[in-house]
């Protein structure tokens, strides 16, 4: 029972440094690397079966708002998905959702519970873990794929979606036209990475490869606005949450 303690704590620390190192790209400010943003937005394009965009950067998420009001809002995204136009192509956005979909549920389907677990303990159906630090819930036995998503995508989607993202979307105001959020995308990012940097999932040469589009746009670029012969990016803040336009997210 020593060995596979043991190697659980072991592989918690590693799954630790792989959250902070992704953390680290979802708070980056500073310098924004154009041309590796732009090849993975190209490679995403490919994927959705369109051809490379004219790319447009601005300064600022606030900087964009006048180049892409016109782009559907999640709502549009919904009536087009449960009433599609007949004979009209979905949106970009639409696709482009429901490739990072299908991405993600085939990760899901390689991430199995590691052999060092242990049998976790009793606990009434539909009643949820006790929330507790990671080393807590090593210690009282809960599934590790359970402290992964806990303490790795939720700790990081609280910093970064509530702490970032959402203030400055509510800033900008409503209705927004989708976009995804470019560095912020690491708290999904990190969660992948993390099984797979342990050997706990091998998720193959193709989805490899996706996740690597998608964690080249998370450490060169801001928030982005795909449209059919247009992308608009931002770059980076240059400090903090303050961009070059001035423009800021306000943080707690």
């Amino acid at each position: 029972m020593t060995a596979p303690r043991h190697e659980r704590a072991a592989s918690w620390q590693q799954a630790v440094a792989v959250r902070d190192e992704w953390r680290g790209h979802g708070t980056a400010s500073g310098p924004t690397e154009q041309a590796a943003a732009e090849q993975a937005l190209t490679e995403l394009y490919r994927r959705v079966g369109r051809p490379r965009p004219e790319f447009v950067w601005v300064r600022s998420p606030h900087e964009a708002q006048p180049l892409v009001r016109h782009l559907p809002t999640l709502e549009d995204l919904y009536l087009w998905a449960t009433d599609p136009p007949p004979g009209r192509r979905a949106p970009l956005a639409s696709d482009l959702a429901a490739s990072l979909s299908r991405l993600r549920g085939a990760m899901d389907d390689r991430i199995a519970p590691p052999l060092f677990d242990p049998k976790p303990p009793k606990r009434d159906k539909g009643q949820p873990w006790p929330n507790q630090t990671a080393e807590a819930a090593l210690a009282y036995g809960v599934p590790f794929v359970d402290i992964v998503r806990r303490h790795v995508r939720e700790a990081l989607y609280t910093s970064l979606a509530h702490g970032i993202y959402l203030p400055g979307k509510r800033l900008l105001g409503g209705p927004s036209p989708v976009c995804w959020y470019g560095q912020q995308e690491a708290h999904w990012i990190a969660y992948y990475e993390v099984w797979r940097r342990l050997g706990l999932a091998v998720y193959g040469t193709a989805l490899d490869a996706e996740l690597d589009g998608w964690q080249a746009l998370a450490r060169s670029a801001g928030w982005f606005w795909p449209d059919e012969q247009r992308c608009v990016i931002s770059a980076r803040p240059v400090t903090g949450t303050t961009f070059a336009d001035g423009w800021t997210i306000p943080t707690t």
